[in-house]
C-alpha cells in the first residue's frame, strides 16, 4: 500500500527530458538497478581492501601531510544531484611525472528520498573502502586526514581520477538502496579549490561532532540492542547506548 502510495502521488511528473524518462521512471517506482562490473580498469572487490601501495610502487598520491586532502558527503535536494556524474576539476594524474603529488578534495552528492543528514557520516566512512576495494589503490584514513596512492601498475591499465568517482557512485547506490536514489562525485585537484571546500568540509564535521557530543539517555526515545552473540551465550543481549 505504501508503494503504491507514493506511486499514485508521483505518477505525473513533467519536464524530464526523453534522454532521462527511463531512469526518471525507475526513480519514481522505486525500482533500483545494480551493477555487476564496475566500469574500471583494474580488478575489483574486498579481496583488495588489505592491499598496500608502497612508496616504490607509487605512481602518485593525494594526502597524508603531503598535501591538503578531503573527503565528504552531502545530502542535496533531488535537480541538484545528476545521477553518475563525475567530474575532475583540476590536473588529472597522467599529467604528473611518476612519484608526484596532487590536493584531492572528493565531494560526494546524495540524494534519496529516505536520505537523512544523520547518515552522512556512515556513508562517508565507506570512503575508505570502496577505494580500497580497487586494486592497486590504497586509502587511508577519514575527513580531512585522508591518504590516497595509485599504484604504476594501475596507472599503466588506466586507472584515472574519474574511476575514484565511478566506484563511489557505483557502490553508495548499491549497498545504500534503501535511502539512496541518486549520487554524483565531484574530485578536485587545485589546491585552492582543496582548501575552499575542506573549510565548509570542516564546518559540518563541527556540527556533526557537536550533535554526538549532545546525545544522552534523556535526549533521546530510541535505543539500539545487538542479540548478535546469542549464538554461544543464549541469554545476553548488547545494547548500544547514544553516547
Amino acid at each position: 500500500p505504501e508503494e503504491i502510495g507514493l506511486c499514485k502521488h508521483e505518477c505525473l511528473v513533467g519536464g524530464v527530458p526523453y534522454t532521462q524518462m527511463v531512469k526518471r521512471a525507475l526513480e519514481v517506482r522505486g525500482l533500483k538497478i545494480r551493477v555487476a562490473r564496475l566500469p574500471i580498469p583494474v580488478a575489483f572487490g574486498p579481496a583488495f581492501e588489505g592491499e598496500t601501495v608502497r612508496k616504490a610502487a607509487t605512481f602518485v598520491e593525494f594526502g597524508g601531510q603531503r598535501t591538503p586532502a578531503f573527503e565528504l558527503v552531502r545530502t542535496l535536494e533531488r535537480d541538484e544531484v545528476r545521477d553518475g556524474r563525475v567530474i575532475v576539476t583540476g590536473p588529472d594524474i597522467d599529467a604528473l611525472p611518476q612519484g608526484g603529488c596532487l590536493p584531492l578534495g572528493i565531494v560526494v552528492d546524495v540524494y534519496g528520498r529516505g536520505m537523512h543528514v544523520d547518515f552522512e557520516p556512515v556513508l562517508e566512512r565507506r570512503v575508505h573502502h570502496y577505494i580500497n576495494y580497487a586494486q592497486g589503490v590504497w586509502h587511508i584514513g577519514q575527513r580531512d586526514l585522508t591518504w590516497v596512492r595509485i599504484s604504476r601498475e594501475a596507472f599503466n591499465r588506466g586507472f584515472r581520477l574519474r574511476h575514484l568517482g565511478e566506484i563511489l557512485c557505483a557502490m553508495l547506490k548499491d549497498e545504500f538502496a534503501r535511502i539512496v536514489d541518486r549520487v554524483q562525485v565531484a574530485l578536485y585537484t587545485r589546491e585552492d579549490d582543496v582548501l575552499r571546500l575542506r573549510q565548509e568540509a570542516r564546518a559540518r564535521y563541527a556540527v556533526r561532532d557537536a550533535r554526538l557530543e549532545n546525545l544522552s539517555d534523556e535526549s533521546v526515545d530510541t535505543f539500539y540492542a545487538c542479540t548478535l552473540c546469542q549464538t554461544f551465550a543464549p541469554s545476553h543481549v548488547c545494547v548500544v547506548l547514544p553516547e
